[in-house]
């Protein structure tokens, strides 16, 4: 089994497409701050290469004394379409440890039925450079990090890169769902706004995100 991130023997199609679109006027700043430069890009969520399936994952954590956290994640196939997704309620926790939980929740369901080359793809870009070998500072117990090595392992490749939210959105509003509609679909069903996310997705809507960017002199 190989897995492999960036390095991968095709051109990853679900990198985030990136196309800066030229700035508002920036508010007046003080003559000791530095310049302030926004920019805007767009984010789009890619299917996986034909064969490949692709699963999005996400963590979610309320800090307002509710208590409330939830994963969400989805895999489809190279069309789009899902086969499978989940939203579940789980114990409050640090986001890093939330999103490995919906992470290792995901990969154990798309090992349910493939075991073929999957691409992985989250919002929680600490956890993806841990996994990449990019940063060897984690927000997770050891132990789950060797859980989601091993759970990798059981695809004939995988992919592991980051996307920013504005392209997961699948994934974000499960977690949302997982408050009222906690469970597990097959086959394409999913819920009402869940759907209306896969399908803009499908048909390749792109999300604006803009950026802060801060130039010195």
């Amino acid at each position: 089994m190989a897995c492999v991130a960036a390095r991968a023997s095709f051109a990853p199609s679900c990198a985030p497409i990136c196309r800066r679109i030229p700035s508002a006027r920036p508010p007046s700043l003080s003559a000791s701050s530095p310049p302030f430069h926004p920019s805007r890009i767009m984010v789009r969520w890619e299917a996986p290469p034909a064969g490949w399936l692709k699963l999005n994952f996400d963590g979610s954590v309320y800090h307002d004394g509710s208590g409330r956290a939830s994963i969400g994640g989805a895999i489809r196939d190279c069309n789009g379409h899902v086969l499978a997704a989940f939203a579940e309620p789980t114990e409050h926790s640090t986001v890093g440890i939330v999103e490995a939980r919906a992470l290792i929740h995901g990969l154990r369901l798309a090992m349910g039925f493939f075991r073929g080359g999957l691409v992985v793809e989250g919002d929680d870009q600490v956890l993806v450079e841990l996994l990449t070998g990019k940063e060897t500072q984690t927000r997770i117990p050891l132990a789950m990090q060797e859980e989601i090595i091993e759970l990798l392992e059981h695809f004939s490749t995988c992919q592991v890169q980051h996307i920013y939210r504005e392209g997961n959105q699948v994934a974000h509003v499960l977690c949302k769902e997982a408050y009222q509609r906690p469970g597990v679909w097959k086959s394409g069903i999913v819920p009402h706004a869940v759907w209306e996310k896969v399908l803009d997705d499908m048909h390749g809507v792109a999300h604006e995100r803009i950026c802060k960017k801060k130039k010195l002199w």
